[in-house]
């Protein structure tokens, strides 16, 4: 199934008109992987604040933003990507830094190397005049996404809070190539 999967998924930019199917993919992955340790209320919040139509209505606008989809045989969007300049608390921010805002996959998808391709195909367009300053934030004790990220060469900068209504994650900052840095 899994090499099936891998095969039958097809990665494209987003477009104006996916800005419903972003809305849905994105609150359902988010809230399938963390709906658990919210309040309903700051759930609700954050989803409305991140993830309702207007919210991609805008991003796909802005064309310093690049979202990706990968979509499987029915027309379904399984999982999909954003990027863009780094909004992260940073000190000394690079000029030109970028960051990789959200990755998400659907559980129906996930473990078939569509994350991969996600993540290739947002990083060919990020550094496409040269590896450009990079950076993400991962939850603290989501250590399955940290390793993927650590594969790509992206280790621990420093810890923050990352906000979801009025509650407050201890996330990590990941920056690529932390050596450089």
């Amino acid at each position: 199934m899994t090499e099936k999967l891998l095969n039958s998924v097809t990665i494209k930019r987003a477009e104006q008109g996916d800005e419903g199917a972003l809305s849905h993919i994105g609150a359902k992955t988010f809230s399938d992987k963390f709906a658990h340790l919210y309040d309903p209320r700051d759930l609700a919040m954050f989803l409305e604040e991140g993830h309702s139509v207007d919210a991609y209505v805008r991003h796909l606008a802005d064309e310093a933003i690049g979202i990706w989809k990968a979509v499987d045989d029915a027309g379904q969007i399984v999982g999909y990507a954003v990027a863009g300049p780094c909004g992260l608390p940073v000190d000394g921010m690079p000029a030109g830094a970028m960051e990789i805002s959200r990755l998400y996959v659907d559980e129906s998808a996930q473990s078939g190397g569509v994350g991969r391709r996600l993540m290739d195909a947002m990083l060919e367009w990020i550094d496409q005049d040269g590896p450009a300053p990079l950076y993400l934030s991962v939850f603290k004790y989501n250590d399955g996404a940290q390793r993927f990220y650590s594969r790509y060469g992206f280790g621990f900068l420093k810890e923050y809070k990352y906000r979801v209504g009025n509650h407050f994650d201890p996330e990590y900052i990941f920056v690529r190539n932390p050596d450089l840095v």
